[in-house]
């Protein structure tokens, strides 16, 4: 007899697992607690590894033509100018809006409707307890039923319930101080094919995007700690966002108006679920209840129908369940950990508190859209380094395992590859001092000191605030942030090449660079405009620095925190210089 699985959840990941394992033959019954099928939600992308699963279902196609029509990411001013676009057309690869997006609740039917004819859905009804033997687990119903089960596969939400029941505790919640809320509101002819995001002093953030049934998706956040915000109720709730955001400009009255007569509200402080392990006996969790990253990762649904792939097909090609779910975690745990890499700062940075640091991040974002650089977005967004090679179950996606422990196809795994290294220790640090000593070489003959009487005078005579270090604190400074950068850029110049290390490698040298040539633009030729849109624009390459060092080298990421600290830093005084010293403009300049 085939095993009986039981899936709790009918979202994309437990309609991907449905599809598969009831395919496959085995005796499938899922059960949704919401009353009928949920077809609600906002804008969701799938990349890289994830479309190859979509592409293995038959479904890329289908997803791409149900997409939400969006172009491209925007961000606008308080009068809706464009301070900086990315354009899907012009990314080379997905930016921060990829090829495929598609609203949640259109790619959940789009599994759904073909998972029916292998499996039995029930709504309305959940796991209100389950007891586990060797053999299997007999759950209890809400509805007061029962049943006995092979595998009980959870696919539930960052909130599940079913996994405090069987994990309790377990989860070490990873709090990223968002809070969010995502709802409908109605279309306005003025509306285009943007996602427009709009930023507000205080951490706040409002943004519209577009969607394929007349109605446009809205987003409202507040970047700060948890206050257990998610625990209120609907009304509380509301009340609180239309009181952050009644002054917030742009078009944040339509949405407060629209919040109040929508019908699918949702509102979430984000975290992310920390486990150390994702099964226990005959349950085993998966998509955002077994790992949710948070929408800052921009890679929730990509793991969500890799991993149920992955854990159906390690059912599939097992006779032995707890080896398969053993298999399956020893395959995912590496991507998910990958893309819950994200550092803490990335919603400050993505939502600045002064409205000095929203014109650096738009001066930065608007530097990072031009075509010359505007490349790396892709490179940043696209496929990780440590997705799941499926290469390996190419063969294995037809019959399964029955009970009797008999394995109907079983592909043979492929062997390892040998382990990668990445540069010699000589050869990592030859590179260091030649990168470093170049950007010194340029550094040294733009400084400010005796051997260049005429740099030192011109910069003396500028209106400095009172907060500039003197000079010799800026010389500290300085040695032990490049040592900082030398001992990370030589972390990861050591390891093994892959998508995560060379980006990170990258921009580490774009980082490097750009110090020798700020010191060319604001001390050689007195650049006072053209300098402080540089300090912005280091800002986001400082900031993207650290966020993919920390996806190929945790310890390279924090060498360079300082550094992006600094470089904060260092953008509110060149901006105030370059507003405070218009005499210091060099030839041309004007208030740039």
């Amino acid at each position: 007899m085939p095993l009986r699985i039981l899936i709790a959840g009918a979202s994309i990941a437990g309609n991907t697992v449905a599809w598969w394992l009831g395919r496959a033959g085995l005796d499938v019954a899922v059960v949704e607690r919401a009353p009928t099928f949920r077809d609600g939600g906002q804008n969701v992308d799938v990349r890289g590894v994830g479309r190859e699963v979509l592409r293995r279902m038959g479904l890329e196609k289908a997803a791409l033509d149900q997409g939400t029509g969006e172009e491209g990411t925007a961000w606008v001013e308080d009068d809706g100018a464009v301070a900086a676009r990315f354009l899907t057309a012009g990314m080379k690869g997905d930016g921060p809006t990829a090829e495929m997006e598609i609203l949640r609740g259109d790619l959940a039917r789009l599994l759904y409707e073909p998972a029916r004819g292998h499996a039995t859905f029930r709504f309305g009804d959940s796991i209100a307890g389950i007891e586990q033997d060797d053999d299997g687990a007999t759950v209890t119903f809400a509805g007061g039923t029962t049943g006995r089960y092979d595998l009980v596969v959870v696919a539930e939400g960052v909130g599940s319930r079913t996994r405090e029941l069987v994990f309790p505790g377990e989860n070490a919640p990873r709090w990223m101080d968002l809070t969010i809320a995502y709802f409908t509101i109605p279309r306005r002819a003025d509306d285009d094919r943007l996602w427009r995001w709009f930023n507000a002093p205080g951490g706040r953030s409002v943004s519209l995007r577009p969607d394929r049934h007349g109605t446009a998706r809205a987003m409202l956040s507040v970047q700060q700690p948890p206050g257990g915000e998610q625990d209120w109720d609907i009304d509380r709730q509301k009340a609180w966002l239309r009181e952050r955001f009644a002054d917030a400009g742009w078009q944040s009255e339509r949405v407060l108006a629209g919040m109040e007569t929508t019908d699918d509200f949702y509102f979430d402080v984000l975290r992310q679920v920390r486990m150390p392990c994702w099964s226990k006996s005959r349950v085993v969790l998966t998509g955002d209840a077994a790992w949710c990253a948070t929408p800052i990762a921009g890679y929730g649904t990509t793991l969500a129908v890799t991993g149920a792939y992955v854990l159906a097909q390690e059912l599939i090609r097992s006779s032995d369940v707890g080896a398969a779910l053993m298999a399956y975690e020893q395959a995912m745990r590496a991507m998910v950990e990958d893309a819950q890499g994200v550092p803490k700062v990335a919603p400050r940075l993505a939502n600045p508190h002064s409205r000095l640091a929203i014109r650096l991040l738009h001066t930065a974002l608007n530097v990072a859209s031009r075509p010359a650089v505007r490349g790396l977005a892709g490179k940043l967004f696209g496929g990780r380094s440590k997705d799941v090679d499926l290469s390996r179950y190419a063969t294995s996606e037809t019959k399964g395992p029955t009970s009797s422990g008999t394995a109907a196809s079983r592909a043979p795994v492929a062997p390892a590859a040998p382990a990668e290294t990445g540069l010699s220790p000589l050869l990592a640090l030859g590179t260091i001092a030649v990168v470093l000593g170049a950007s010194a070489l340029v550094g040294r003959r733009n400084a400010p000191d005796p051997s260049h009487p005429g740099i030192r005078r011109w910069y003396r005579d500028l209106d400095k605030p009172g907060y500039t270090p003197p000079d010799a604190v800026f010389g500290a400074v300085w040695l032990v942030l490049e040592t900082g950068l030398a001992a990370g850029g030589y972390r990861l110049l050591r390891q093994p090449s892959g998508t995560a290390r060379n980006a990170a490698v990258g921009l580490w040298l774009v980082n490097t660079a750009m110090v020798g040539g700020w010191t060319q633009l604001f001390f050689g030729e007195k650049r006072l405009g053209a300098s402080a849109a540089a300090s912005a624009a280091m800002v986001v390459t400082g900031a993207s620095y650290v966020a993919t060092a920390a996806k190929a080298d945790r310890p390279a990421a924090a060498l360079a925190l300082p550094f992006v600290a600094w470089l904060g830093f260092a953008a509110v005084l060149a901006d105030r210089i370059r507003r405070d010293s218009p005499r210091g403009r060099g030839p041309g300049q004007g208030a740039a």
